[in-house]
């Protein structure tokens, strides 16, 4: 590094110093811009945000693809430029110079990414499954494929692509601005991430940083890796758990405060230093636009509440749970719990229960009831009560990530009311399995899950037959349903065991009730409706009435319909989302997840700005 670039990144690390959490609060200006409330369950935390260069603009990309461009002077969305020149929206896109967004999508059948600059976007040579990166003024371009790591990375700034070999999985890039070097982010397997510097058409890399405590690869949307450059190109700005190595086995507490705030890693020394965080809240995809520091923050709260099977208010009974299930006798209900830490996602969460009275209040505090290394899903108590079943990610030592190698995803069963018990997995085939529920006679599980090696996101209907004294397998097979219904991702018995009710996913918001008979025939459709989320659904103890959740307006609620079908009836107005109906064994309670959450856009400046 020259004298000069030396005293003109000393000059900015000073001025930065302004934008520090130990700096007088007269000399800074912290500014919400924009806030977009969410009304789903885990999907929503994954919103990747990129910022213009003139910060004019920014672009929201959704959990499984959909891209909003939204305006951050006015908060509109142009709906428009998007899908410009496409046969429909772009399902991702980025900005690529002053002006023009490159948009990945579908234009007379073929998929690609295309540059939109007008009313006919260009075709880039660039893979239709690749995680796109432009430079602020649109002249180089750099690429990898999250499907294919040991691809490498590729970098264009003379008219074609050069490959680097890199090492790790790259979650994050960015160009200098100058346009003369990439910095990216690599993911590696024990759990840390390094920072590595490509001069460009030079060959090779060197490593910045290393042992950083960054989002896993596992991160389902690429946007919240995002890692950010001053404008003297002197710092690097990313979002950590913490300034240290990662501890992989602190990822796997529920109760770990390892939320994301905002670093500057100085390029020089390869120091630290803490620009961003708030309590209980991840602060994600820093950006610099428009003499600006900007950054994501999400904000979420969940819970589980009950409301009188009949509608009315709801109440809370337990902070930081979600998807409830009630015992047998209704005296406990137990859930999930961890919240949605970006850096650990999913593996932290373990099942707890509460006890509860007759009258819906809670009568005990939290007791844990499955615990272990990575996802733990509630506890599904047998109606003898001899047995829990639950979905769990399990894994004998603490992975760093979703999916780790030595994850499972699986149904296991333990008895209930030992701890120390032996976990024992009755499936091994489980990809995106969901809770697992028992027959009221206690000799089967229903669960849904996706089918490996077919398509992910369509779920398929499983029965698992078990001995109820011995807890031994008996037989699984998969549930012959009717073409009719593309996915059914979520299951309930009927209270006599002769019906089963699926939530139907028919793609975007669409969705459909029906109701088969156990072993899969005779579907019959209640009927259809809008969701945002894997909602879930229940029966009333009298087998007449169906319990489920739909979008009313922007927010989820809950609603009613006969058996047979008809008219539903709404029975919440909260100001939450409400998702996950089970009801209380007396048929007086209905138990829901409450999520109320939101995606918040901050910006950081000077006070004389």
């Amino acid at each position: 590094m020259s004298v000069v670039t030396l005293r003109r990144c000393t000059l900015f690390i000073s001025l930065l110093s302004l934008f520090s959490l130990g700096a007088v609060q007269k000399t800074q200006r912290d500014a919400l811009v924009y806030e977009q409330h969410g009304n789903q369950w885990f999907e929503a935390v994954w919103t990747g945000v990129a910022i213009s260069a003139d910060a004019d603009w920014m672009l929201l990309t959704a959990f499984g693809g959909g891209v909003r461009l939204v305006s951050l002077k006015t908060g509109r969305e142009d709906q428009r430029r998007p899908s410009v020149g496409l046969d429909s929206s772009a399902e991702s896109a980025v900005f690529c110079g002053a002006g023009e967004l490159a948009l990945r999508g579908t234009r007379s059948a073929a998929r690609g990414w295309f540059l939109s600059g007008g009313e006919m976007p260009e075709s880039l040579s660039v893979p239709a499954d690749a995680e796109l990166l432009c430079s602020s003024d649109g002249k180089a371009m750099a690429y990898y494929l999250p499907a294919q790591p040991e691809a490498g990375l590729f970098v264009d700034s003379a008219g074609k692509f050069e490959k680097y070999s890199v090492e790790g999985k790259l979650t994050g890039m960015v160009f200098a601005p100058d346009g003369k070097a990439l910095y990216a982010l690599l993911f590696h397997p024990d759990g840390a991430s390094s920072l590595i510097r490509i001069r460009l058409h030079k060959p090779g890399s060197e490593t910045i940083a290393s042992g950083l405590d960054a989002i896993p690869a596992a991160d389902p949307v690429p946007g919240p890796n995002r890692i950010a450059i001053s404008p003297d190109g002197c710092s690097i700005f990313l979002a950590l758990a913490s300034d240290a190595a990662p501890d992989n086995a602190m990822r796997h507490k529920p109760d770990a405060q390892r939320w994301l705030k905002v670093y500057q890693l100085d390029l020089a020394s390869g120091s630290r230093r803490l620009v961003v965080q708030s309590a209980n809240q991840d602060n994600f995809a820093p950006a610099f636009a428009a003499a600006g520091l900007y950054w994501s923050r999400n904000v979420v709260r969940e819970s589980i509440v009950l409301l009188p099977v009949n509608g009315g208010e709801t109440k809370e009974l337990v902070a930081d749970g979600e998807v409830p299930i009630w015992s047998p006798d209704g005296r406990r209900i137990s859930y999930v719990f961890g919240g949605w830490r970006m850096a650990d996602w999913a593996i932290n969460l373990d099942a707890a229960f509460v006890d509860v009275d007759a009258q819906g209040q809670r009568a005990s505090s939290p007791r844990i009831i499955v615990s272990g290394y990575h996802e733990d899903f509630p506890a599904a108590w047998s109606p003898n009560g001899r047995w829990i079943a639950f979905h769990s990610h399990r894994s004998k030592t603490p992975v760093p990530a979703y999916d780790s190698p030595g994850s499972t995803d699986d149904i296991y069963i333990r008895l209930a009311d030992d701890p120390r018990a032996p976990e024992i997995r009755v499936t091994d085939f489980g990809w995106g399995t969901g809770p697992a529920f028992w027959s009221p006679d206690g000799r089967k599980l229903l669960f849904s899950s996706w089918v490996k090696g077919g398509p992910p996101g369509i779920y398929r209907v499983w029965l698992i037959t078990l001995d109820p004294d011995s807890g031994k397998v008996l037989r699984v097979h998969k549930l012959p349903l009717p073409p009719a219904i593309r996915s059914a991702q979520w299951t309930a018995w009927s209270p006599d065991g002769r019906e089963i009710a699926l939530e139907d996913d028919r793609g975007g918001e669409n969705r459909s009730l029906w109701i088969v008979d156990a072993d899969g025939a005779h579907a019959q459709k209640l009927i259809d409706y809008n969701s945002s989320t894997l909602g879930g659904l229940d029966w009333t103890p009298d087998g007449k009435t169906m319990i489920y959740p739909a979008l009313a307006e922007d927010r989820m609620q809950l609603f009613r319909i006969p058996r047979h079908g008809g008219s539903p009836t709404k029975l919440s107005n909260d100001p939450g989302s409400l998702m996950h109906p089970r009801v209380s064994p007396d048929g007086r309670w209905v138990a829901c997840t409450r999520i109320i959450q939101s995606l918040q856009i901050w910006r950081r400046t000077s006070a004389g700005r």
